[in-house]
C-alpha cells in the first residue's frame, strides 16, 4: 500500500500545501461535497461504491473523484487484486470526528 501522501500534488510522495482558492473551488460542487461527506468515516471506497451511494452515474462520480484527488483532498490506492482503485481522505485532514481540516479551511460535515 502506498503512503497516504504519495498521490498528493508535489510529486515524490511529499505532502504539498493546499491553496485556498483551489480548495474552495473543489468544495463548491454538491457532488464533491457529498463524496467528502461519505468518505469522512475514513473507510476507502471505489468509484462504483460512491456512484451507488450517491445514485449517480459512474462516469460523473469518477470525474469528481479525479478532481478531488488531483486537488489533493483525496488519495487513491489499488485494491489487493489491483482491479479496483480505492479513494479516501488522508487522515491528516480527518483529525477531529465530523470535521475536515484542510489547513486553509475547516468544514463540518454531518
Amino acid at each position: 500500500m502506498k503512503p497516504e501522501s504519495a498521490n498528493l500534488p508535489g510529486g515524490n510522495g511529499e505532502a504539498a500545501s493546499l491553496e485556498a482558492r483551489a480548495v474552495f473551488a473543489l468544495l463548491g460542487n454538491k457532488t464533491r461535497l457529498a463524496i467528502l461527506q461519505i468518505l469522512l468515516d475514513g473507510r476507502p471506497r471505489t468509484a462504483t461504491d460512491m456512484a451507488a451511494a450517491l445514485q449517480r452515474d459512474f462516469d460523473g462520480v469518477s470525474k469528481q473523484l479525479r478532481l478531488l484527488r488531483e486537488g489533493g483532498l483525496l488519495v487513491d490506492f489499488p485494491g489487493e487484486d489491483r482491479r479496483f482503485l480505492y479513494f479516501r481522505i488522508p487522515e491528516k485532514y480527518r483529525q477531529t470526528p465530523g470535521l475536515l481540516d484542510f489547513g486553509v479551511c475547516t468544514i463540518r460535515l454531518p
